[in-house]
């Protein structure tokens, strides 16, 4: 079977990580998006050890650089099967506390930067006749956290954004879900070494579950992986 081709967004570290390694161990072709050039390269040649792969420099936060993305997955490839919108950002603050500098930059990576890459590979998926949309939620958007106002609202939004186009693309072949998240050991959640230690998953685990997802379809399209309580 041939290898199947895969771009995914906030790459180098953390779940993007290690969901593009395993990925590429398995075969999976892959267009690598980051913001950081040093890094994406450097992880990009740790990747290509294992499948063929290509680094993007791009911020989410910028259409143009998402629709270049995506046009460069199909210059380099000729086609695109899985569009993974992972990259994110996290800040916790209160209501009163919350500015509106970190909820322009929350919706922006987190809602805005899904959508413009999904707007570039929705019309390229719909001419091949086949292609998978996979955004990259949070429990926050379903679990009400405090201090998780911001956060919340824009990981809400993007299931919600998730479920509207997963209806509206009905018979076109392409899949569209939504993989939420709980708490993860990754810089995105600055806490204490402690908790981090105790109760939060490790991307590793996370990336195996959200694979699954991928490699076994179900008629579930949101897909929520809460982390262990503490007993």
């Amino acid at each position: 079977m041939e290898a199947k081709i895969v771009a995914i967004t906030g790459t180098y570290k953390g779940l993007g990580a290690a969901l593009s390694m395993l990925l590429a161990k398995k075969g999976y072709k892959l267009v690598l998006g980051g913001r950081n050039k040093a890094e994406l390269e450097k992880f990009t040649t740790e990747i290509k050890k294992f499948s063929d792969a290509a680094a993007v420099v791009m911020d989410v936060r910028k259409k143009k650089e998402c629709e270049h993305f995506v046009v460069a997955a199909i210059k380099k490839f000729g086609r695109l099967d899985l569009l993974i919108n992972n990259a994110g950002i996290w800040k916790s603050a209160s209501f009163e506390e919350v500015t509106e500098a970190d909820l322009q930059e929350m919706f922006e990576t987190n809602l805005f930067g899904p959508i413009y890459t999904t707007q570039a590979a929705v019309s390229i998926m719909k001419k091949q006749g086949s292609g998978h949309i996979l955004n990259i939620g949070s429990t926050s958007a379903v679990d009400y956290k405090s201090s998780h106002v911001a956060y919340g609202a824009s990981k809400a939004a993007l299931v919600g954004f998730t479920g509207c186009l997963r209806t509206e693309l009905e018979g076109t072949g392409i899949r569209v879900s939504v993989f939420s998240p709980g708490g993860m050991k990754t810089e995105l959640f600055r806490v204490k070494p402690e908790r981090m230690k105790e109760d939060f998953m490790d991307p590793a685990f996370v990336a195996e579950k959200i694979v699954e997802h991928i490699e076994h379809p179900t008629d579930e399209w949101h897909v929520v992986l809460r982390r262990p309580q503490k007993k």
